[in-house]
């Protein structure tokens, strides 16, 4: 074998297949969400729920999938002391569900129902909830192309609605 044929058979073996070529495009519904983002998280404190606690978070966002979102946080829990957390969440639109999977260490996965998904204006607005012993979380989820509210309320029978958490970013740029 001469030299050329021996490198054309080293270079075809050393071809792999373009896989991702193949990939569909990524949802409309989330495209607005991948970059960097910086804001605050302000929740009901689980020992006094009449207090309110604010972090100062950054947020980054990629998509592992087409209709998969990959969060990082990394929230300012005080002077010296950063807490990062890591979620994905997994849309099934056809199927209106919501994969919510938290935590690196000890992943935790919750289901929730997609109630509502619509593009308004370019902003993307999202309803999901599931039902818990005591009743209903719902979350109220806005994703335009400068900001992202996330909010969570608790719904009680018998009792006001609490608005648990919110997480309020900007882009960076």
């Amino acid at each position: 074998m001469n030299k050329r044929h021996f490198l054309i058979a080293v270079s075809a073996l050393m071809v792999r297949p373009a896989w991702a070529l193949y990939d569909p495009k990524p949802n409309a519904f989330l495209t607005s969400a991948i970059g960097s983002w910086r804001g605050t998280l302000t929740y009901a404190d689980y020992q006094k729920p009449d207090r309110l606690v604010t972090l100062q978070t950054k947020l980054t966002v990629s998509l592992t999938g087409p209709d998969e979102l990959a969060l990082y946080y990394a929230f300012d829990d005080g002077p010296g002391k950063i807490v990062y957390s890591y979620e994905r969440m997994l849309f099934d639109f056809s199927k209106n569900e919501l994969a919510w999977i938290s935590g690196a260490a000890k992943p935790g996965k919750i289901d929730y129902k997609l109630t509502s998904a619509k593009l308004i204006e370019g902003n993307s607005v999202f309803q999901f909830e599931r039902t818990v012993d005591a009743g209903v979380d719902k979350y109220d989820f806005e994703i335009a192309a400068r900001s992202w509210v996330l909010t969570k309320r608790e719904v009680r029978a018998g009792k006001p609605d609490l608005q648990r958490s919110k997480y309020e970013f900007t882009k960076e740029t």
